[in-house]
């Protein structure tokens, strides 16, 4: 009738499409509602070219079909179309009458023996693994205060990722986890919001060209001679910092050079892999208690203030003295590069990181350090400022959970989202007598999870590393959620 009387030919075509649309909506969300669940719509009928559209029963007809069975339906008003037809809007009430399956209800079956078994022998706290140097070289491309221990991310990636399956790490850090899941050869992304972070672990999770590498170099040797720090860039140097200030680090030789190779990567900031690597390798010299550091003698994690000498150190030898240890252990022959995004885990999650078969992250824990302080000189290098110091924080995650959790609500509703049927969410958390964080996020996730599991691991083995302060977490917890 439409496509006789219709003054317009796309009228047929968009009520066909607008009921093959509401279809497909609604066989998505059966799969997340029990059975029984009520639906309640509240729909207006229409009419075009003198031809009345009855919405409520053709979307009746629709649902029927995919087992909504309607209970109510009551009218709410009428109304008066422009040519002066009679209409109605409707309140519809439906019943799912599905058959008990859920879209979240998964099938363990698939890691339930591999994690009994993690959970009984802690494989992570046994040799090999439980060795501090244990895995791949490039874990250590660039020290970073609580980073997961890379066992750890080894053997969750692979009870819970299946062979060629996809992962999402969202608070990614340095790319532990990331890493471990491109090193089996799995599918997987990373979300991090902090530039240093997001710089080591895209230098990590990519596959690099030695020769490129050295021409980065090469370019960077070039800008540093060719070029000299401004006075403001000195002035800077001279009155920002935490533990110390910036000038204290270095040998003033030294400190023209580091001052140079910031404003380098600042106003061309790194893309390619090679571009994160030499980065990352830059960051992870930039201070600490060897010879292969730039700096005065002070901590390779957090940059204590400063002792000792301030002999001048080349940046461009020691660069690429650090770049050729990190490219001399080869990856894995089923290497399968992953992907790190810079964005903020509680905001809309990018199309493609979908049909995961798993989501392992650790966030911050709720009292640890504070990781852009204890990581200062490193984001400075990167492009921060006092003022970023001051407000970027307040939108972190590690900040933002301290006055409510409700911030994790959009990163559990887009795990539920995004993972497959049989998907499963892996939370490494930190428990202290200030918050319970799994009970927290448990509780959280039960409107899109269903089988849930807390699991318990003293931290009484962890290294200090020589940190004298990493917060009062007792213990680490496991929270699986599917």
């Amino acid at each position: 009738m439409l496509e006789e009387n219709a003054y317009d030919a796309r009228i047929p075509r968009m009520i066909s499409s607008y009921f093959g649309d509401v279809a497909e909506v609604f066989s998505n969300i059966r799969h997340h509602l029990n059975n029984k669940a009520v639906v309640a719509i509240d729909i207006g009928d229409s009419c075009y070219g003198g031809v009345h559209v009855p919405v409520d029963r053709l979307l009746t007809a629709c649902l029927q079909n995919l087992g909504f069975e309607e209970k109510d339906v009551t009218e709410l008003r009428k109304r008066r179309s422009k040519g002066g037809s009679i209409l109605k809007q409707t309140l519809l009430i439906y019943s799912y009458i599905g058959n008990g399956n859920r879209f979240y209800t998964a099938d363990i079956n698939r890691w339930e023996k591999d994690w009994k078994q993690f959970k009984a022998q802690l494989p992570h706290q046994q040799n090999p693994y439980a060795k501090r140097n244990w895995g791949h070289s490039l874990h250590s491309l660039c020290s970073y205060p609580g980073k997961m221990k890379p066992a750890i991310a080894h053997h969750l990636v692979k009870i819970f990722v299946p062979e060629h399956g996809r992962l999402l790490d969202p608070f990614a850090g340095v790319g532990t986890i990331p890493f471990e899941a491109a090193l089996q050869g799995k599918t997987s992304y990373g979300f991090e919001i902090s530039q240093a972070a997001f710089v080591i672990a895209s230098g990590k999770v990519q596959l690099h060209d030695r020769g490129k590498c050295d021409e980065i170099i090469a370019d960077l040797k070039e800008y540093i001679l060719s070029n000299k720090p401004t006075a403001k860039e000195l002035e800077y140097a001279n009155v920002f910092g935490f533990n110390g200030k910036v000038f204290e680090y270095y040998n003033p030789d030294t400190l023209n050079e580091v001052m140079l190779a910031r404003r380098y990567f600042v106003d061309k900031p790194a893309q390619t892999p090679e571009e994160f690597f030499v980065l990352s390798s830059l960051l992870h010299i930039l201070h600490g208690n060897r010879p292969y550091a730039l700096s005065r003698r002070s901590h390779p994690i957090t940059p204590y203030k400063p002792t000792g000498p301030a002999e001048y150190r080349s940046l461009i030898q020691r660069l690429r003295e650090k770049v050729e240890r990190g490219l001399t252990e080869q990856l894995s022959l089923n290497f399968k590069p992953g992907k790190i995004i810079f964005q903020d885990a509680t905001s809309w999650w990018p199309q493609e990181i979908d049909e995961l078969d798993a989501i392992i992250t650790s966030p911050p824990f709720f009292d640890s350090t504070r990781f852009y302080l204890a990581n200062w000189l490193r984001l400075w290098f990167c492009g921060w400022n006092p003022a970023d110091f001051e407000g970027r924080p307040l939108g972190f995650v590690e900040e933002r959970q301290k006055k409510n959790f409700d911030v994790y609500v959009p990163i559990l509703r887009q795990a539920r989202e995004h993972l497959k049927k049989d998907g499963v969410l892996v939370m490494h958390l930190g428990k202290s007598e200030k918050c319970n964080m799994s009970e927290k996020l448990l509780e959280l996730g039960k409107i899109w999870f269903r089988n849930s599991e807390i699991f318990e691991e003293s931290v009484s083995h962890c290294e200090s590393h020589g940190i004298r302060d990493k917060g009062t977490v007792s213990s680490h917890q496991y929270l699986v959620m599917s």
